[in-house]
């Protein structure tokens, strides 16, 4: 009768426990994070940004195979990525084992007990054995939604982790690509300063000479070598910064930083603007919002969670087994059962629970203040990269069209010297000019490449082509959605 009474009362508790809460949608929760001047216009400031649909693949958009191959060994080898890839595993894990809780608890038992009792008056006497093999189950009933808001905030959690880990691929593409542009201008700049060392060594020479001639002072050598020396600790600086930018790029590669990658001497060529798309679609773009938004879902499910616990817990428990003076005597004649419902609540705490509620509550309010704040990050990195696009492209053009009038003006300088019209230390000053001029318009180039990896990875276009989807089949997200509940 004890037990029917208590299946009694656990079958209308089963019912309601399947009842459990639902995370509200993203808008939902982020609500408020971007209001007043913190909301998003309809359209991106920067008049000349494309809105047209974020495309994917921007690295083959290069055209440079090497880069590609690169950026494949630093996604297989770097090490901060394996350690993005790890926690990502233990988030996973502890997703699974938060729904544990919510499962009943089997165990099994095997016993030996012996007692005795001597009289120390007779002398005489007693002991008993007792063997015994059992199971036993507890099964809390999550009727007001306390383990599964607990396990759906372990859900988020992973969720965000799995964005965080698609983020930290793309920023490490990024890294790389902008670290191959950098080691081919050092290779370029020191090749610039070697150039520019042999005109001053020339200059000596020639100052020597005109020295011997009576054409030229001790003070004028002097000058020519003063003006080789410093050329000469150029090289020696551009060979330093090579090596650096090497190094660098080969720690993004898991490799060890011995300087000896193999490099090219030539800059890719830039690709097309990109389209841009708009404000409201980044949010749901780009990894890092992604994983900000999951940060506050997981909050709110563990202020429900803090909240259900004030409330009663409800739990069922069950043992069972046999029970002998000895194992081999174990029969189905020595079984033994007990089943119970327990119903245990708070009364008083010390406000524990109550200020658990506050802190959980807090809490949603950080990551949601969080999201707000990596939001404005994005909306500003897009911006500015949209507005160096423009400018880049006139600085390019304003240093390249220097840079081509340095070398009309080295030719005909060239000319004049061959026909006696200046001398040696007036070429060499046109020659220093064209070699400067060169100089500003390699590093021009190079930061509107690096502007363009920024840019792409502001607009959360991903650096690999997403693979063919089946005509009937829908895209899909690149940033996993939590497990549904």
């Amino acid at each position: 009768m004890h037990a029917m009474n208590t299946v009694r009362i656990a079958l209308p508790l089963l019912l309601i426990a399947g009842c459990t809460r639902n995370t509200p949608p993203p808008a939902e929760l982020t609500k408020g994070a971007l209001d007043g001047q913190a909301a998003p216009s309809a359209t991106f400031a920067t008049t000349t940004a494309d809105p047209g649909t974020v495309q994917d693949g921007w690295l083959a958009g290069f055209g440079d195979a090497v880069l590609s191959a690169l950026v494949d060994e630093a996604l297989k080898n770097n090490r901060d990525l394996a350690a993005s890839k790890a926690r990502l595993d233990i988030a996973a894990a502890q997703a699974r084992q938060a729904g544990a809780d919510l499962k009943p608890q089997i165990g099994y038992s095997l016993g030996a007990q012996s007692s005795g009792q001597t009289n120390t008056n007779t002398g005489n006497s007693s002991r008993t054995d007792k063997m015994g093999a059992g199971l036993t189950l507890s099964w809390e009933l999550d009727v007001w939604g306390r383990m599964s808001s607990a396990q759906a905030a372990a859900q988020e959690q992973f969720a965000s982790k799995a964005a965080d880990l698609e983020f930290a691929r793309q920023s490490l593409a990024a890294q790389v690509a902008k670290g191959w542009f950098l080691c081919i201008q050092a290779v370029q700049q020191e090749d610039i300063a070697r150039t520019f060392a042999d005109l001053q060594r020339r200059n000596v020479e020639l100052t020597a000479l005109r020295q011997q001639n009576g054409r030229a002072t001790a003070y004028d050598s002097a000058l020519a070598r003063s003006s080789l020396a410093t050329a000469e600790d150029s090289v020696r600086k551009a060979q330093s910064g090579r090596e650096r930018a090497v190094r660098s790029l080969e720690l993004l590669l898991g490799r060890y930083p011995r300087a000896e990658l193999t490099l090219t001497a030539t800059l890719p060529k830039l690709p097309a603007s990109p389209p841009a798309g708009l404000p409201s679609q980044l949010l749901e773009r780009r990894p890092d919002l992604v994983a900000a938004t999951r940060r506050v879902a997981a909050a709110f499910n563990q202020v429900e969670s803090a909240k259900a616990a004030r409330l009663p817990r409800i739990s069922i428990t069950a043992d069972g087994g046999l029970s002998s003076q000895e194992f081999r005597n174990l029969s189905l004649d020595d079984v033994f059962w007990n089943v119970a419902a327990n119903l245990v609540g708070p009364i008083f705490d010390g406000g524990r629970l109550k200020e658990q509620v506050v802190i959980e509550t807090a809490r949603q309010e950080e990551a949601l203040a969080q999201f707000g704040g990596t939001a404005l990050k994005a909306f500003r990195e897009v911006e500015e990269g949209l507005a160096e696009e423009v400018r880049l492209a006139e600085r390019v053009a304003l240093t390249q069209a220097a840079a081509s009038e340095q070398d009309e003006a080295e030719r005909l300088a060239k000319l004049r010297y061959d026909a006696g019209a200046i001398d040696q230390l007036t070429l060499l000053l046109v020659q220093g000019q064209a070699l400067n001029a060169r100089l500003a318009a390699l590093a021009m180039r190079v930061e509107r490449l690096t502007n363009r990896v920024d840019l792409h990875l502001a607009l959360g276009g991903g650096f690999q082509a997403p693979p063919p989807a089946p005509e009937d089949a829908l895209p899909a997200s690149k940033i996993a959605p939590a497990p549904a509940r």
